[in-house]
Parts: C-alpha cells; sequence; structure tokens
C-alpha cells in the first residue's frame, strides 16, 4: 500500500512538471505589476504594468537607459501567451537619449506568473542583471 502512494506522488510531480502546473498564479491574486526593476548598477530600468489603467487584459513593458555610459538596456520578460503556449517579449533601449522604449498589448494569459530581467547590453555582452516576478 506505501509503494502505491509513492508512486502516486511521483507521477503527480512528473505530471507537474511535464504540463506546467504551478506556473498559474492564485485565481484569487490580482494582477500584479513589476515597478520600476533597476539593473544592478543602477543605469537602466524596467516597469512591467501588468494591467494597463483602463484595459484590462493589456500590459505594457517600459525599459530605459538612464545613464551614458557606452551601453543600452535590455528588457526579457517571459510567461504563458493567451493560448496557453510560451512567450518571451525582447525589448531594448539603446541609449541614454532621453526617452524610454514602450511596448503594449495582450502579450500574457492573465492570472499566470510572468518573469522580467532587466540588464546592461552592449554587443553580445550582458551585465548587472536583475530580475522579478509579477502576474499578468
Amino acid at each position: 500500500m506505501r509503494w502505491v502512494r509513492r508512486f502516486s506522488l511521483v507521477v503527480a510531480t512528473v505530471l507537474a512538471v511535464v504540463f506546467g502546473v504551478g506556473t498559474q498564479a492564485n485565481a484569487a491574486e490580482p494582477p500584479q505589476n513589476v515597478g520600476w526593476l533597476y539593473t544592478a548598477g543602477g543605469s537602466g530600468a524596467v516597469f512591467f504594468d501588468a494591467d494597463l489603467a483602463g484595459y484590462p487584459s493589456m500590459e505594457k513593458i517600459t525599459v530605459c537607459d538612464n545613464d551614458s555610459n557606452e551601453r543600452g538596456v535590455v528588457a526579457v520578460v517571459t510567461g504563458t501567451d493567451p493560448r496557453g503556449g510560451d512567450m518571451a517579449v525582447i525589448l531594448r533601449d539603446p541609449s541614454n537619449n532621453g526617452s524610454c522604449t514602450a511596448d503594449y498589448e495582450n502579450f500574457f494569459a492573465d492570472g499566470f506568473y510572468v518573469y522580467v530581467t532587466v540588464c546592461e547590453y552592449w554587443g553580445n555582452n550582458e551585465a548587472n542583471c536583475r530580475s522579478a516576478r509579477g502576474v499578468a
């Protein structure tokens, strides 16, 4: 009888890993922004707006390069798209020119976690990355 219980636990764990169970946030949990998330050196930042004001299910991602250091700032936001597949949005602000780069649409499925990373970049190099989690 004990082996049946252990086998059931193993099967449930394998199914959870294979089918991604656990990536959905609590259904009662509202969208959660990732406020200004700065690079480790503070030279740039990303803002993930989980539910753009007045437009439910719309997410806005804003990336800003705040330092003239010969590096740009890149943000990568990953999560579950509205059709249930994996989705990654990459935005770059290549220079500190007084403006930021932004994009908005229904990128991610409501109620699912999103993972936000912001880094400095130059060429194919990245440094000073920081990450956070929100809910679409």
